[in-house]
C-alpha cells in the first residue's frame, strides 16, 4: 500500500458556495442546497403537470408523470443505491429524497385518479366505469401508494416500525403489479423499477453473513458490546452494517428486526476481536439484547454469552473521502458517536504504522453525560495512546462530560494523574473553534518539522469528522466557518463529514 493522494473536495475549492449550501435550516434537518434541491425538483413537475393543460381536463398526464416517476422510487430506496454509488454517498444520506418524491408521486397519482372520478361522477358513468377491469387494477395500485404513504408517515415508523416494514414490503410489490395490469406502457418503467429493486435484493444476499457473536454488557454506558471474531475484513472506517440476532431469546418477533449499527473497529485490526458493534439501550429490541448479555454475564459459570447474528453490509461511510490523505483529522463525536471515533482513530493508528497516510495529527473529542463512561473505554484508549507514541503521528484524546460528578461516582475512573498522555478529561462542553485552531496549530508544526523532501510535508488539508447529535455537526461546521482563510489555507483546506 502507499500514501493516498489527495484530491481537494469541492467544498474546499469553492468554500463560500458550498458553506451556504450547507446552512442548517430548521425544516426537518434540511440544510439549503437540499432545499434547493427538492424545490427543483417540485417545480419540474408542476411544470410537466400544468403546461397548457389542466390536472382535471388532462389527468392522464399525471398518470404518466407516476410512471416516469417509479424507477426514481424505487432506486432511491435500495440500500445498495446506485445514485449514492455515484455521488459518494450513503443510501441514508439519500433518504430524504426518497420520501419527497415518494411523496410527490402518490400526490400526483391521487390527482390523476380525481380527476378521472371527478368527470365519471359528473357524467354519472362512475359505477361503469369501476367494472372495467383496467380501471380496477388502476385503483389497486392508487390504495398501494396511499398505503405506501400512510404508513411510512414518521409515527409509524418510529412507533410501529414492524407495521411499516410489513405494509412496505407488500404494496410496493402489489404496486408495481397493479401498474402494469392499469396501462401497458408502464411495463418499461416498472421494469426498471423492479431490476434495481431485485439486484439490490440480490446484493443484500451477498453481503449478508451468520456468523457467532460475542455479547457483553458495559453498564456504564447503557450498551451492549457485540464482537463478531469471525468478521475481520470488508469494512471502511465509519461505516455500519444492518443487525439481526437470530435467537429466540428476542422475542416472537423482534429476532426478525434489523437495526443499523456503525463499526466500531477498523478492518484488519490487531487481534482477534473481529468486527466490534456498539448497541446502546435506546428501545426495546436494543433492551431486550441488553438484558441477554446482562443475564448471561451474571450467572455462575462465566461463560461470555453467544448468539448467532446476521450481519448485512457494510453501508455508508466516508464515500469518496480518504481520511488517510490528509494532513490532519479532528474526529468529534457524542455519546454513541463514539463507534465512529474509535472506528477511525484506530484505522488511521494502522495506517500511520503502515506508513500510508499522511496524517500528522488526530484529536479525538467525546462528549458524554457523566465522566463514568470513560470508565470502560479506558483500556482501549490507553491502547490506542501508546500504539501512537512510537509512530509519526500526534494523538490527542479529549472526553468532556456535561453533568456534574456526584459522590456516587468516585471510583468508576481513575484519577487524573493515573490517565495516560494525550488523554484528558473536562468538565463542560467542548469549544470546537479553540478545538480546531489547536489541532491547526499541531498539524502546521509537523508539517514544518517534516519539510525535507518527504512527500508527506505538504499540506493536504485538515478533516473534521461529527457524528452525534445534529446539533454537533452544526458546531463542526460553524467551528469551520469562523477559521480566517489564512488559517484554512495554511494546512490545505478544512473540509467536514458527518454521519
Amino acid at each position: 500500500m502507499t500514501i493516498p493522494h489527495h484530491v481537494k473536495s469541492l467544498a474546499t475549492r469553492f468554500y463560500p458556495i458550498t458553506h451556504a449550501l450547507r446552512w442548517p435550516l430548521p425544516i426537518h434537518g434540511y440544510h439549503l442546497g437540499q432545499l434547493l434541491l427538492l424545490l427543483f425538483y417540485f417545480a419540474v413537475l408542476l411544470f410537466g403537470a400544468l403546461f397548457r393543460g389542466s390536472v382535471f381536463k388532462h389527468s392522464v398526464r399525471e398518470g404518466t408523470l407516476v410512471a416516469s416517476q417509479l424507477p426514481w422510487v424505487y432506486i432511491l430506496a435500495t440500500k445498495n443505491n446506485a445514485i449514492g454509488t455515484l455521488v459518494g454517498r450513503g443510501y441514508e444520506k439519500l433518504n430524504y429524497l426518497h420520501r419527497y418524491v415518494g411523496r410527490l408521486v402518490v400526490l400526483a397519482a391521487n390527482v390523476h385518479a380525481l380527476g378521472f372520478i371527478y368527470r365519471w361522477v359528473q357524467a354519472g358513468v362512475w359505477t361503469q366505469r369501476t367494472q372495467e377491469t383496467y380501471i380496477r387494477w388502476g385503483l389497486v395500485a392508487l390504495v398501494s401508494m396511499d398505503i405506501l404513504f400512510f404508513f411510512s408517515l414518521a409515527f409509524i415508523r418510529q412507533n410501529y416500525y414492524n407495521v411499516f416494514y410489513v405494509s412496505h414490503s407488500i404494496s410496493l410489490v402489489v404496486l408495481l403489479v397493479a401498474a402494469c395490469l392499469h396501462q401497458p406502457f408502464t411495463i418499461p418503467y416498472v421494469a426498471i423499477a423492479a431490476g434495481f429493486y431485485g439486484a439490490d435484493h440480490v446484493l443484500r444476499l451477498v453481503k449478508s453473513r451468520a456468523p457467532k457473536a460475542h455479547l457483553q454488557p458495559i453498564p456504564e454506558l447503557g450498551t451492549t458490546l457485540v464482537r463478531v471474531p469471525s468478521l475481520n475484513a470488508g469494512w471502511r472506517a465509519g461505516q455500519f452494517v444492518r443487525l439481526r440476532v437470530l435467537s429466540g431469546r428476542m422475542g416472537w418477533y423482534r429476532w426478525s428486526e434489523t437495526h443499523p449499527y456503525t463499526i466500531a473497529s477498523a478492518c484488519e485490526g490487531s487481534g482477534a476481536e473481529g468486527m466490534t458493534l456498539m448497541v446502546k439501550k435506546t428501545g426495546r429490541w436494543s433492551r431486550q439484547l441488553y438484558d441477554i448479555a446482562s443475564a448471561s454475564s451474571e450467572t455462575e459459570s462465566g461463560d461470555v454469552p453467544t448468539v448467532r447474528v446476521l450481519v448485512e453490509g457494510p453501508y455508508g461511510g466516508p464515500g469518496f473521502t480518504n481520511f488517510a490523505s490528509f494532513s490532519g483529522a479532528l474526529f468529534v463525536v457524542g455519546g454513541s458517536g463514539i463507534s465512529f471515533g474509535l472506528a477511525t482513530t484506530q484505522e488511521l493508528i494502522q495506517r500511520a504504522a503502515q506508513g500510508t497516510t499522511s496524517v500528522k495529527a488526530v484529536q479525538l473529542v467525546w462528549s458524554v453525560h457523566h465522566a463514568r463512561s470513560l470508565d470502560p473505554l479506558l483500556p482501549l484508549l490507553t491502547s490506542l495512546l501508546q500504539q501512537s507514541y512510537n509512530l509519526p503521528i500526534d494523538l490527542t484524546i479529549k472526553v468532556f462530560y456535561t453533568r456534574a460528578v456526584s459522590q456516587n461516582d468516585d471510583g468508576h475512573y481513575p484519577p487524573l494523574d493515573k490517565f495516560p498522555p494525550g488523554l484528558s478529561l473536562a468538565s463542560g462542553r467542548p469549544w470546537l473553534p479553540e478545538v480546531l485552531t489547536g489541532l491547526i496549530d499541531v498539524t502546521t508544526n509537523a508539517l514544518s518539522a517534516a519539510a525535507n523532501g518527504d512527500e508527506r510535508a505538504a499540506g493536504h488539508g485538515v478533516i473534521v469528522g461529527a457524528c452525534g447529535p445534529a446539533s454537533l455537526s452544526d458546531d463542526a461546521r460553524r467551528a469551520i466557518h469562523v477559521l480566517g482563510k489564512a488559517e484554512r489555507e495554511c494546512v490545505g483546506g478544512v473540509e467536514l463529514h458527518d454521519e
